[in-house]
């Protein structure tokens, strides 16, 4: 998946795609790094807010306005580890440095907190996305698999399938701007010479002046490739750690 990251930050950045295979493939390790601890802060999370909505209000499910806020609550919270990795990644790509001289020559010239640079738009974007694999997924499926057409034999894992690529879909198309907006904001780190991108709210306003609403959707095609891909992965293993869970709440009853 890491090339559609490369060709969606170039497609977001206005330069060059990358050719060849290193180009495509720069950035592999801290992406890779950082995918696990992000996944395991979102699920964590949601985990935990599920445990304390269940507390405050005493209900035994969440609704769907609850299961949704949940899910946005577990993405904006992973995005603390997501937004420092994606900026060393973004600045990795441009340069074509190695990790190790990448990540040094970032701290001598910008200092520690500026990969936190576009922390506000990675929080929108996290939220969204998370959401669709952790709320929308899940609300999809359990509707479709009422559905007799969707059950039908002709379509094995119907529910399954359809949802994951729906909900998928979804957290694509609404998290895009802000992930347009977080790369152009990762990508011009120096915000004296850059000051159009020093805020999320100033390369909103840049980028609508001088490009257009269009320019939001930039890169939308390889990230909606990969997103989608995720959200089918993510959706089946939340079900089957649900579905641990239950086993491990649910009595044993022994034969007398």
């Amino acid at each position: 998946m890491q090339p559609t990251v490369g060709i969606k930050n170039a497609l977001q950045e206005g330069r060059p795609i990358p050719r060849t295979v290193p180009a495509l493939y720069r950035g592999l390790a801290v992406s890779a790094g950082a995918m696990l601890p992000i996944t395991a802060v979102q699920f964590g999370m949601n985990r935990a807010l599920e445990q304390g909505y269940r507390r405050v209000t005493g209900a035994e499910k969440l609704t769907t306005g609850g299961t949704v806020a949940v899910a946005l609550g577990a993405g904006g919270a992973s995005a603390f580890l997501g937004c420092p990795a994606e900026y060393v990644m973004i600045q990795q790509q441009k340069s074509g440095r190695s990790l190790a001289t990448e990540f040094r020559h970032l701290l001598s010239t910008y200092g520690p907190l500026k990969p936190f640079k576009g922390l506000s738009a990675t929080i929108l974007r996290e939220s969204l996305y998370a959401t669709g694999y952790l709320a929308i997924a899940p609300i999809l499926r359990e509707a479709l698999s009422q559905q007799p057409a969707v059950q039908s034999q002709d379509i094995p894992g119907g529910p399954y399938v359809l949802s994951g690529l729906i909900a998928g879909l979804i957290a694509t198309v609404s998290s895009q701007p802000a992930d347009t907006i977080k790369t152009r904001m990762q990508a011009f780190p120096d915000s004296k010479a850059h000051p159009e991108y020093r805020s999320f709210m100033s390369t909103t306003r840049h980028i609508l002046a001088t490009e257009g609403a269009g320019t939001f959707l930039a890169g939308l095609g390889p990230r909606a490739f990969r997103v989608c891909c995720a959200v089918f992965i993510l959706n089946g293993t939340r079900n089957t750690i649900v579905d641990a869970l239950q086993a491990q709440r649910t009595p044993h009853v022994v034969p007398v």
